[in-house]
């Protein structure tokens, strides 16, 4: 194998792909790792992570070194009232996605993938003896297989995900900032907890959280019910403001980040195919009711690596040899096709939308199991 040559080229290297990397490496494969940003990053995402995902990593949340601030509880804000739901201990973990990220990534490192940052890709594309990347700079490389682990503008999903126009997206923009944890004990009354507040009609919602010395402020909507982005980032910026949660911190906060991604619905991408796989936001995996991408980025990265494993030692490259990686994702997530559910939703007046949404907010049961559990992960850590 030359010195291009690769068993695998995985494209992205946040939690997705240094995940994928790091299972690779460990099963004895040569892997590279490809990334347009020069880690440590800084990553737009409100950023918490679910023990379910640090199951998925075999971390100990003892075992992390960086800021992880246990969630016991969250609220929902609707219509300026607070339901707070408390789950009596550790449900739920924030962190600070450009220290996560880097620790996935040096982790990968250690177990012998091949890292590579600040990697500008210009083009993918695959033939008989394998799949090719040529960066902006001129570098060629080869690989048996391809994974797409480069989020929403990935150019293995933009290639051959088959993506459609009447995909579900979220737009969403969020600032995140180092205050101090003594002054946002000051700004917030659920200091160290996730507080969600509902949009007006209910297609989408902003978030504040704080985690340690750190506050993350953002909202996310429909692409689909949303005219004006802007109009309703600065309608939430302002109600931020009203509640006196920016007093004093105002001129400290960056222009706000602006990003967006598809929800794992009805829509499907071809999510793999004649020596490629996609994962995570490249695949389209966020959780259609909450927008969460880490978990669904890690537990695909494992199949991924599973099935390029078996791949490898088949030698089998082409659509048979990469099919059980959707079988495998399909088995978890669910076939991506209309249930019985959405078309009912579909047939909702969205008045009638808005006030079932406003009493599962409301309802402390509802909230709890449908909206922090089934949505969010959240789940007792001890339970």
């Amino acid at each position: 194998m030359s010195q291009n040559e690769y068993d695998v080229l995985i494209i992205g290297g946040g939690p997705g792909g240094s995940t994928a990397a790091t299972h690779l490496a460990k099963a004895g494969k040569r892997v590279l790792v490809l990334d347009h940003a020069k880690f440590p990053r800084v990553k737009v995402c409100a950023g918490w992570v679910t023990p379910g995902a640090l199951r998925l990593l075999e971390l100990k949340p003892e075992d992390y070194p960086h800021t992880l601030q246990a969630f016991s509880g969250g609220s929902v804000i609707v219509d300026g009232k607070y339901h707070f739901t408390e789950f009596g201990q550790t449900a739920s973990y924030g962190i600070i996605r450009n220290e996560f990220d880097y620790f996935l990534f040096q982790r990968a490192i250690e177990a012998g993938a091949e890292m590579r940052d600040g990697v500008r890709v210009k083009s993918v594309d695959r033939d008989e003896s394998g799949a090719i990347v040529e960066t902006v700079d001129g570098e060629s490389f080869r690989g048996k297989l391809l994974i797409g682990a480069g989020g929403s503008g990935c150019p293995v999903s933009r290639k051959w995900g088959e993506r459609q126009k009447n995909e579900d997206i979220i737009l969403a923009c969020e600032v995140e900032v180092k205050i101090g944890a003594e002054k946002l004990k000051q700004l917030t009354p659920h200091y160290g907890s996730t507080e969600l507040f509902a949009e007006h009609d209910f297609y989408g919602y902003g978030w504040y959280v704080t985690k340690g010395d750190f506050v993350n402020i953002g909202v996310g909507r429909f692409k689909k019910a949303t005219s004006n982005f802007n109009e309703d980032k600065k309608r939430f910026y302002e109600m931020i403001k009203s509640l006196g949660r920016i007093d004093g911190i105002e001129d400290q906060l960056p222009d706000f980040s602006g990003h967006s991604y598809k929800l794992y619905d009805e829509t499907p991408r071809r999510l793999s195919g004649d020596r490629f796989m996609l994962i995570g936001d490249s695949g389209g995996f966020a959780t259609r009711w909450a927008g969460e991408g880490i978990k669904p980025a890690i537990q695909t990265a494992i199949f991924a690596a599973r099935v390029a494993t078996e791949a490898l030692e088949k030698n089998e490259f082409g659509e048979a040899g990469t099919q059980a990686y959707t079988d495998l994702c399909r088995k978890m997530y669910g076939e991506q096709r209309m249930d019985g559910v959405a078309r009912v939703l579909n047939l909702m007046p969205q008045f009638v939308k808005s006030g079932v949404a406003g009493q599962i907010c409301k309802r402390r049961g509802l909230r709890k199991k449908l909206i922090f559990e089934a949505a969010f992960g959240f789940e007792p850590v001890n339970g």
